[in-house]
Order: C-alpha cells, then structure tokens, then sequence
C-alpha cells in the first residue's frame, strides 16, 4: 500500500511540472479515428457492448487480454468544417482526416495486439497537425475476473517543431459478479502515458494566449464503470461511464449507451464532456453526442485451415459513425473488423490416468 501512495504522489508531482495547454481534441487523438472508439468504446472497462479492438488498448492496455480469436480490424475518418467565418477568417485547412489499423493475437499465455494510428487535421478547432503513432501491447487474463496489460508506445510529430513521444500505459480490468439489475460489471482502471511527450510541437493550445503543451495529457490516470442494464429476447443493452484526468489538471468525462439486436446489429450513442474545453471554449467547447450503427456477417473462412473446424467460420463487422465535434467541425468514421475463427465454447475436458 506504501508503495501505491508513493508511486501516486511521485505522479502527481511529475505532471505538476508540466504546463497544460492541448489543442482543442488533443485528448481525443485516437478515439477520432475509429468509429467503435468514437460511439462509446472508447472506454477503459470495454464501452457499453464491449467492442475491443487493439486500439482499445491506448484506454486500458488490459481490455484484449479477454480476445479468444485472432482480430484485425482498420478504419478511416474524414474531418470537415463547414463554419463560413471559420473559412473566411483562416487560412487553415477545411478538411482533414485520420487512420487506424490493429491486429490482436492470442497466444497459450498472453494476448499480443499492436496498431498504427495517424490523425491529420490543419482546421481551424482542431489543429493537432500531423501525427503517427505506433504501439505495441501485452495482456493477461489472471483469473476469471481480473485481467491486466501493458503498452509500449512511440509517437512522431510531424510539423513547426517537429517531435517525438515515447512513453508506456498500465491497465488492470475487473469483472464482478451481477449487481442486482446490473449484469457482467466491469470496472476498468488505467493509467495512461507515462512517459516523455512531445514539446516545441507547434500547435494552437485551448488557451490561445499560452504556449502549447504536448497531447495526450502524460500521467493520466482513468477509471470506468460499465455493465449491462437489460438483456430481454434478442434485445441487450448497456451503459458505460469513464472520468480521465489528464496530467492532473483536467477532467473529462466520457458516457456511452449501446443497443443489441440478436447480436448482429449494434447502435451506439455517447457523449463527452471536457470540463477544460468547455470552460475555454463556451458553447464552441461541447461536442454532440455521437452516433454509429455496426452490423456482424458471419463468412466462410474453412480455406485457412481445412483440418481445423474452428476456422470454419469467421465474422466480419462493418460500422459507421458521426459526431459534430466543435462549431462547424464534423467527424464522419467507416470501418470494418474481422473476427478469424470461432470462439471456444466448450468446457474443457479432463481425463483420468487410466483413461484413453
């Protein structure tokens, strides 16, 4: 328990030294890029339907540790302004737009999942400029509740002081068992970029008369509550509930809502509230809930493996997101996962010494 105390106290002094200024969606860097991570999933405890994704390790490293088949999974979003002063005013870009690809690999003892990410956007709001990201993530599931991971991340910066981050995330995932009306919680606690952040970078910071600070937050802890409120016939529906802190001196909270049919159609709803932004910002600071539906198709994959029956079926899932992020600015998402394989659902089987 010392040594909890100490490790937090040394955090929370670290990030004081920093100065924090992001740009408008700076704590938003991966989630714009995907559109299961813009509509909820964007979670540390999984989002409202648990939809993970190797991406979804950049909120909890420990989220894939719970992946049974080998998942690939990319996306794509284009950025746009439609703000008339916005484009008479500046001579900024009026549209931009930002990538993911990720891959999740189970093995006998750990998950590995790695992805790439690259967010483009010059708009006047939204000027992170150009960033790549590549990170790499090992899971454990330890018990039938508790799961944790960890990721190695390199960022490059690319621009007016040009840079680069490089740092690690922790995360630990805990499923409870049911809590009256509430079925499969789950509470998710991460902590997240502790490492070296990008400086000189040059952006326009929330505060516009401040030098800018490096994006993501560094040291920023988070924590998340889902669980699923109905499964009635064919219908589930569930909720999630995320509060990060970046560098200890933000809040931002995150909630999701999702709706299942016979899981093969999913819509989901979530809404975030930057208490920085929307206090530097107004009205201009507060995004709209986003929006996405996801559809799952079962496909024939018996080539991969003829003697295995488990490859005899895969799943493929599109989905599409929207969101109207700041003003003028909108997000529209498309993206696609596929689930190689079928999920083992068979208790396992023990046999005796004196049987064969």
């Amino acid at each position: 328990m010392k040594r909890i105390i100490f490790v937090f106290v040394a955090a929370l002094t670290a990030s004081s030294l920093f100065a924090y200024n992001p740009p408008f969606a700076g704590e938003d860097l991966y989630r714009l890029a995907s559109p299961d991570l813009m509509t909820g999933a964007a979670s540390a405890s999984g989002g409202p339907l648990f939809s993970v994704t190797a991406l979804s390790s950049a909120y909890n490293p420990a989220l894939t540790a719970l992946s049974q088949r080998i998942n690939l999974d990319l996306s794509g979003t284009m950025l746009f302004n439609t703000n008339k002063n916005d484009l008479e005013q500046s001579a900024d870009s009026s549209v931009g737009g930002a990538f993911q690809v990720g891959l999740i690999v189970p093995s006998k003892w750990v998950v590995f999942s790695g992805d790439v990410h690259g967010i483009f956007s010059d708009i006047n709001g939204l000027n992170v400029r150009d960033v790549l990201t590549l990170r790499f993530g090992v899971s454990k599931e330890v018990n039938e509740k508790l799961s944790v991971g960890m990721n190695m991340y390199t960022g490059f910066y690319i621009g007016e002081g040009s840079d680069f981050a490089v740092g690690a995330d922790l995360g630990a995932l805990y499923v409870f068992d049911d809590i009256k009306f509430l079925k499969s919680p789950r509470l998710g606690v991460a902590f997240l970029n502790l490492g070296k952040p990008a400086v000189g970078y040059d952006v326009i910071g929330i505060d516009v008369d401040a030098e800018s600070s490096g994006f993501p937050g560094i040291v920023t802890p988070r924590v998340s509550f889902a669980a699923t409120l109905f499964d009635v016939k064919k219908l589930t529906g569930g909720f999630s509930v995320d509060l990060s802190v970046p560098t200890f001196q933000n809040a931002v909270f995150d909630f999701g809502f999702g709706l299942s049919y016979a899981k093969i159609a999913e819509l989901s709803v979530s809404w975030q509230a930057n208490v920085r932004e929307m206090a530097a910002g107004g009205s201009r600071g507060v995004s709209c809930p986003s929006v996405g539906l996801s559809f799952k198709f079962a496909i024939n994959s018996s080539g991969i493996s003829k003697k295995n029956d488990n490859w005899a079926k895969s799943e493929i899932s599109p989905s599409f997101a929207w969101q109207n992020l700041y003003g003028g600015i909108h997000a529209v998402s498309v993206g696609a996962k596929m689930d190689l394989g079928m999920e083992d659902t068979d208790a396992p089987e023990i046999y005796l010494w004196d049987e064969e």
